[in-house]
């Protein structure tokens, strides 16, 4: 669908100073930016002209070459900055040094017919006259001579293995005569044309050498070393052309046949593969074949001898088939030397091709591909395409339809070959018109029909007859009367000429000189009377006129490179300018924002963008879509962007305007069509906007989108504008759809948010979730609606939808009430039948059999059963049996079958006192306990009863003060207080046990008492001995035995018993003075040992990083991968155990204080963390420990315990910062980071550092609390 469009046309004039052909070539010193033109004329004279045409240097090469000779071929070596010369004679000269050194290099004593390089400039190929092929390397040292003339097929000979003879063959009527006929060729006049053309293949592997074989002309294919591969087979009017295609596939050649001129094309074996017809009369003939380095223009150049002109036709190819996209007519003044290809790598993506006239005349026409369609961003728009194919112009509306080319959905043929095609720009209401440019005149065609697609040619305007061809070039339709384009003089004078269509002329309004060559027109944005202009440079102008004038002003941002894709937009009300340059750089402004793109199209309200690693990427027009877009380049794996994969190569032709339809074309040339979702939901999101519901529904069925987004596009809308939703959606099934599809999910925050990133979510406030707030709407308009009786199944739906029994059994009343009306004789549009099939389709039988069951409808069960496939003898005994039940009974056995126990328990209650045997029994089975208890009052019998149960239930699940809560209200003390003390609620306990006897309640404290010690509960223990108890001495021995010794003092006085002190609280407290000093000195002795080794175990790690682990492990290192390390590290991050035995035994291992072990250093950190803590612990039990021993004379003891464990702990706090270092707990921190980033489902256990707990990679923190008595020492 593309069309070879100009880019840029140069002129310029050389001074060859000859009349006669010559010979030439293009080539790149190393220091020189663009190409240079070096010319060989027919009496020997070397010249070298820089870009602008001024001559650089010469060289005579007559001096050296005595005889009179012409040159064969002229070619720049690069890799040596020199000239090569062949000439007939023979003569192989090379030229260096800017023309001083030329010297002869070798000679051909038969003289040269034709020499050729090959593209790697290493191997030279050379025919001589008596037509021996010979093969020299860069060096010019023969490697094979190869005569032409042989019979000899070659190495690729086939292989006949008698298949298809004739004689073999079935000949019908003819008989076994026609068998034994012999055939004879078909004799071709004799050729003349001695001619021989060498031509290489793209990748210098093999060439093929033309020539004229008795009269025939043939080509024979050779390998770079000289061996021969094939021989063409014999083919009527072949001529000297040929030309390899640089890919490799094809080799093309010329026929002249009595009744047409063809371009043929050969594979490497020789055989004929196919052809095209060349649109010249019997006058013409082809002088030379040529292909663009990148294979996808072939180059025909014609002469026609009766009209004296020279004519280059530009074809290109696909889907097999062969465009004419571009015919320049050279004058007879203007007879054609050469035609050169150049192949820079900077200007590849222009197919640059250079003329050179004999007369001297150069004109360079620099080319790029387009696709000329409309520009319109309005539903008239009807996304037309038009392409050119020698004279006709091959029109597609995509809006109506998709043609795959070489087909379309018309033609249009004009009198001339076609140069190019304009649109007209959006600023007019008809963005479907566009204008042709074919010979010396401007056709305006505009759309007539819509459909079927039909266009006419309204206005045929003239224009300045052309000095040369494309001399006005570059047109662009700017408004209804306005048209601009480019022309260039032979001074290579650029000019922007803006010109007015009046009736059926054009005039020329004014033109402006211009500084550089334009290479693309866009119209500006919001300014009518505006065009934008990009420079070749990459530059950008802006061209403003009225009726006083014109005036060219630079735009303040420039494209870092020229852009063959150009577009300027209005992106939040700012002008934008949109390119892509030929190396995949797509610019905004003059910023970079996404490599590897080779194609892009500005969609109504979103840019489509294809890369080169097969990616479709859509982001929206706003300056929110651009910073996405940017992020997108940084990160590919950003959501905020819409991507999704194409087919290799794919590139974008065009997008429907205001429609979801983007069309791709394939590299072969076929049309694919798809359509993007972020198209689909902006276009949908316009239509519930405006409340278009059904187009909207209609779209999102066909592109399978979430019917979700219909209610969370805007809720609020929605919900106010429900009855025109069920207007519109009048059909039964789209609307029972779009129930069946909700979920409780707000898809423009899931699956669609980049496309809603920019919503402000309003926020709702129902009784229930958002299914049933629909569900519960809709029915509720449903019901009002005048046509309700037609609108059965939606309205079943929505209490499908909601999915309870309660909303299942309403949908089976609806059912039931349509069965009653049928029964009066009413005749319904949704029969009972209809709607109790719909539901069975949505709901399982079996689930809807138990909801009508458990409506205790029998009517209704077996309506439901009759339209299952359930038998019969499954449920009729059951329903048999259930009727000869009492209501209440019948419902109980209902609901046991549905296992609504509950329910069950309540309808067995209300059977009476004849079923509490039965009902104890169920509520024991099922736990029901509190669901019956509610159903009775406390002073009733089977209460009790079923309290003792609960009890004796809560009892065995060692629920002790539930169990005795239960018992305690059901009036059995006793239990309830047995369960008390069995949970050591001893408040809740003496509370019910204040009537009990003196001895009873002794040994209920007694008991109490000493589970309460067990538990280490002293304070508790003592207060109930205080407070319940009848024995003081026991309590004071129970005070000092829990080491509350200020308690045992005062009761002591309070009681008078002073002997007590004696007897018992001295010795105890000099024992545990004893025990506790001891442990002082023990943790003491610890602390030091363990903070040692820790310094040891860092400095021996410290030193082995230093001397980099050079061990034989370490020289290894890279043999192993990094999951499994040989070198054990204490910092690792964490492993998998698939068993928790291997766990715990790591666990133990890390633990480990073993000197030497693989953790030694974090066990140590997790022992000094857990010894220091203990220790600080210490301290209010030894407050009130030297606080009794004071009160007991023993002040020397108090002081001394006191003096040791201060100075243990103030060792302690001087010794974190050494223990806990900043580089311990950036270790053990990045330890666990890196444990926990797993990948997901693997369970990990951390190791080494990671396995350090947070609290224990600081220091401990420790509360400052008074407990040292002063002046004690």
């Amino acid at each position: 669908m593309r069309n070879l469009n100009l880019w840029q046309v140069s002129v310029k004039n050389i001074d060859i100073q000859t009349e006669e052909k010559f010979s030439s070539c293009y080539g790149h010193y190393d220091d020189c930016a663009k190409g240079e033109l070096y010319v060989c004329t027919s009496n020997l004279s070397v010249f070298n002209f820089d870009d602008n045409g001024v001559v650089k240097w010469t060289a005579d090469l007559s001096e050296i070459v005595p005889i009179q000779t012409r040159p064969v071929n002229i070619s720049f070596l690069s890799l040596s900055n020199s000239l090569n010369v062949g000439l007939a004679s023979g003569e192989l000269i090379t030229v260096a040094d800017f023309g001083k050194n030329c010297d002869v290099v070798g000679v051909c004593e038969d003289g040269l017919l034709a020499m050729e390089w090959s593209p790697d400039q290493e191997i030279l190929i050379l025919v001589t006259k008596t037509l021996k092929v010979i093969v020299m390397s860069c060096t010019f040292d023969p490697i094979s001579e190869t005569y032409l003339l042989s019979d000899e097929f070659g190495e690729k000979e086939f292989i006949n293995v008698g298949w298809g003879k004739k004689e073999t063959q079935f000949h019908g009527s003819e008989g076994k005569q026609a068998a034994k006929a012999k055939t004879s060729d078909i004799e071709d006049a004799p050729v003349t044309d001695e001619r021989v053309k060498i031509s290489w293949r793209g990748d210098g592997n093999l060439f093929g050498v033309g020539y004229n074989a008795n009269g025939r002309r043939k080509f024979k294919v050779f390998d770079r070393d000289g061996n021969l591969q094939s021989t063409s087979e014999n083919v009527l009017g072949l001529e000297s052309n040929l030309s390899w295609r640089p890919s490799g596939s094809l080799i093309a050649a010329t026929q002249k046949l009595q009744e047409k001129y063809t371009v043929s094309f050969f594979e490497k074996n020789g055989l004929k593969h196919r052809e095209f017809t060349l649109p010249v009369n019997s006058t013409t003939t082809v002088k030379e074949l040529l292909w663009t380095t990148d294979s996808e223009i072939l180059i025909v150049q014609c002469r026609d001898e009766a009209a004296n002109l020279d004519i280059v036709f530009l074809y290109t190819r696909r889907n097999y088939y062969w465009y004419l996209k571009q015919t320049l007519c050279f004058k007879s003044t203007q007879k054609i030397n050469e035609i050169i290809c150049e192949s820079d790598f900077d200007t590849a993506n222009e197919k640059r091709i250079h003329v050179l006239c004999q007369n001297g005349e150069c004109y360079s026409y620099a080319w790029n591909w387009d696709v000329d369609h409309s520009v319109g961003k309005s539903y008239d728009d009807d996304a037309v395409v038009a392409e050119i194919d020698e004279k006709k112009v091959l029109v597609t509306g995509f809006r109506q339809t998709v043609v795959p080319p070489p087909m379309s959905n018309i033609e249009l043929e004009f009198a001339n070959n076609i140069n190019s095609i304009h649109f007209i720009s959006d600023n007019t209401t008809d963005s479907n018109s566009f204008i042709v440019s074919h010979g010396n005149k401007l056709a305006i065609v505009e759309q007539k029909q819509k459909k079927p697609l039909e266009y006419v040619v309204t206005k045929e305007l003239d224009i300045d007859e052309y000095q040369y061809p494309f001399q006005h070039y570059n047109w662009y339709w700017l408004n209804n009367d306005t048209l601009l384009s480019m022309s260039v003089d032979g001074q290579n004078v650029y000019t922007l000429n803006q010109y007015v269509i009046n009736s059926d002329k054009l005039l020329l309004k004014r033109g402006t000189k211009l500084p550089s060559p334009i290479a693309k027109i866009r119209k500006h944005p919001t300014d009518l009377y505006s065009a934008v202009l990009q420079y070749t440079s990459g530059e950008i102008a802006v061209y403003k006129y009225d009726d006083k004038g014109a005036s060219l002003e630079s735009y303040h941002d420039t494209l870092p490179a020229a852009c063959p894709d150009f577009d300027v937009v209005s992106i939040d009300g700012e002008t934008t300018i949109i390119g892509l340059s030929h190396k995949g750089c797509l610019y905004i402004n003059k910023k970079l924002v996404l490599n590897n793109v080779n194609s892009y199209y500005v969609h109504t309200q979103y840019l489509l963008i294809t890369t080169l690693k097969h990616l479709l990427i859509c982001v929206e027009l706003s300056k929110f879509g651009i910073s996405d877009l940017e992020a997108y380049e940084r990160n590919e794996t950003s959501s905020s962007v819409y991507k999704r994969k194409v087919e290799r190569g794919s590139k974008l032709v065009i997008a429907v305007p205001n429609d979801t339809r983007t069309i791709f074309q394939m590299p072969r040339g076929n049309l694919e069509t798809i359509q993007p979702r972020p198209l689909s939901l902006k276009i949908i999101g316009d239509y519930l906007d405006s409340l278009k519901y059904y187009e909207a529904f209609d779209l999102m069925r066909k592109q399978r989108i979430n019917l979700n987004l219909i209610y969370d596009h805007n809720p609020k809308i929605f919900l106010s504008n429900v009855d025109v939703f069920l207007e519109t959606i009048s059909n039964n099934s789209w609307l029972s759809l779009f129930l069946a599809d909700l979920e409780n999910i707000d898809v423009t925050k899931t699956m669609y948010s980049s496309s809603y990133s920019d919503k402000e979510h309003n926020t709702f406030t129902y009784e229930s979730s958002k299914v049933s707030s629909i569900c519960n709407v809709i029915r509720t308009h449903l019901q009002k609606s005048e046509n309700s009786s037609e609108r059965i199944l939606p309205l079943l739906t929505t209490y499908v939808k909601k999915n309870t029994i309660e909303d299942l059994e309403q949908a089976l009343q609806v059912i039931k009430d349509l069965k009653v009306k049928e029964s009066e004789g009413v005749k319904l549009p949704v029969s009972s039948d209809e709607a109790l099939k719909y539901l069975l389709y949505l709901v399982n039988v079996d689930n809807l059999f138990d909801v009508a069951l458990g409506m205790y409808d029998f009517d209704l069960v077996l309506l439901v059963a009759n339209k299952s496939q359930k038998d019969p003898k499954e449920y009729i005994p059951m329903l048999n049996e259930l009727n000869e039940m009492d209501e209440n009974y019948r419902q109980f056995n209902i609901n046991k079958h549905l296992k609504r126990f509950k329910k069950a328990v309540e309808c067995l209650a209300k059977c009476g006192k004849s079923r509490h045997t039965d009902l104890r029994t169920f509520v024991k089975y099922h736990s029901l306990y509190r669901e019956a208890l509610t159903l009775f009052s406390s002073g009733d019998e089977i209460f009790k009863e079923i309290s003792d149960d609960y009890g004796s239930y809560l009892k065995l699940k060692k629920q002790y003060v539930e169990a005795g809560l239960v018992y305690e209200k059901a009036g059995s003390t006793d239990r309830a207080i047995e369960c008390y003390k069995e949970a050591l609620e001893w408040e809740l306990l003496f509370k019910l046990a204040k009537n009990k006897s003196r001895d009873v309640l002794d040994t209920i404290i007694s008991e109490l008492v000493q589970s309460l010690k067990d538990e280490k509960r002293y304070t508790e223990a003592l207060s109930i001995l205080e407070q319940y108890g009848s024995n003081v001495e026991e309590t004071i021995k129970c005070a000092i035995e829990c080491s509350k010794y200020k308690t045992a003092m005062r009761l002591c006085a309070r009681h008078d018993k002073d002997d007590i002190i004696d007897t018992h609280l001295i010795p105890n407290l000099l024992e545990e003075y004893t025990n506790t000093k001891d442990l002082v000195d023990k943790n003491r002795s610890l602390f030091v040992q363990y903070k040692n080794r820790l310094q040891v175990v860092r400095d021996n790690k410290t030193k082995k990083e230093a001397e980099g682990y050079d061990t034989f492990t370490n020289r290894d290192i890279d043999l192993y991968s990094d999951a499994g390390s040989t070198i054990a590290s204490s910092s690792g991050s964490g492993r998998s155990y698939r068993s928790s035995k291997n766990r715990r035994k790591h666990e133990r291992k890390v633990a480990s204080l073993k000197e030497g072990s693989q953790y030694e250093d974090t066990a140590l950190v997790m022992t000094l963390h857990t010894l220091v803590t203990s220790t600080f612990e210490l301290r209010p039990q030894v407050q009130e420990l030297i606080i009794t021993l004071c009160c007991c004379n023993r002040e020397k003891e108090a002081g001394l315990l006191q003096a040791n464990l201060e100075t243990l702990l103030k060792e302690m706090e001087d010794s974190f910062k050494q223990i806990w270092t900043h580089e311990l707990v950036m270790e053990a921190t990045n330890a666990k980071i890196a444990a926990e980033n797993v990948p997901e489902g693997v369970s990990v256990v951390p190791q080494g550092m990671a396995s350090l707990a947070p609290h224990m990679r600081i220091a401990p923190v420790i509360q400052n609390i008074k407990w040292k008595l002063e002046d004690l020492y």
